[in-house]
């Protein structure tokens, strides 16, 4: 998003409540779509409050999954069962109910060492998709501007080859994560940042303004489009 890129599709919306909805909409689209034309859809799933209300929503959807694979944008190196796992969340959300057609969910490992857990997700990745090219991934941002767990000065930043790397020393617990890294987020057919809340509409103004200290703005003209509740919009959004 610095001078000369395209600028993302910015989309104001009343509240948490309808950004959680549009991404829903969008999501059960392209799942419907994917599944009339017979192809398979690997989709990045993001942590946090306002995906997870559009899970709760998408769950409502009708028609078989089998098509879709769902991954996980980042992980904590916790237990599956744990509080802080988004897996778990996913779990409760999404795929609380039952439906003819269960999609695939690709769960991190996590064994003790982070970068073990990175490096058999990322072979996981790589076998199912060998360019590392997602179809969408869902994003969220926190208040400092982090997306997934690539946050402001980490070493996970610089990370360009593997498709998914260990994080140490996380600014946000737990401390020890793992994440897609910013070139395979920046490959996927779609981006869709989710932000919600006063409390980030700094950072996301930094992000669009092309400050390339906040994580978001290194996606550059490859973020696709924002959907962000009225208060976290950027003054003359």
């Amino acid at each position: 998003m610095s001078a000369g890129d395209s600028s993302p599709r910015v989309v104001v919306l009343e509240d948490a409540e309808a950004v959680a909805r549009h991404a829903a909409d969008a999501l059960a689209r392209a799942i419907d779509d994917a599944r009339a034309e017979g192809r398979l859809l690997h989709v990045a799933l993001a942590g946090g409050a306002t995906p997870q209300r559009a899970y709760e929503l998408l769950r409502e959807v009708e028609g078989s999954w089998a098509h879709v694979h769902l991954w996980l944008g980042d992980e904590r190196c916790v237990p599956e069962d744990d509080a802080e796992a988004n897996v778990r969340m996913v779990r409760e959300s999404l795929l609380a109910g039952e439906r003819d057609g269960e999609p695939v969910l690709h769960v991190v490992p996590t064994p003790e060492v982070p970068e073990d857990a990175a490096w058999l997700y990322g072979l996981e990745v790589l076998a199912h998709m060998p360019e590392a090219v997602f179809d969408i991934v869902l994003l969220g941002m926190g208040p400092d501007g982090h997306t997934c767990s690539l946050f402001p000065g980490h070493p996970g930043l610089r990370v360009r080859e593997a498709p998914v790397a260990a994080i140490r020393d996380s600014p946000k617990p737990p401390p020890e994560r793992v994440t897609l890294t910013l070139p395979v987020v920046r490959r996927a057919r779609l981006t869709l940042l989710l932000v919600s809340g006063e409390g980030k509409r700094d950072a996301l103004a930094a992000a669009l303004a092309g400050d390339e200290s906040i994580p978001l703005a290194l996606l550059g003209h490859d973020l696709d489009e924002v959907a962000c509740d009225r208060a976290a919009a950027p003054s003359g959004r």
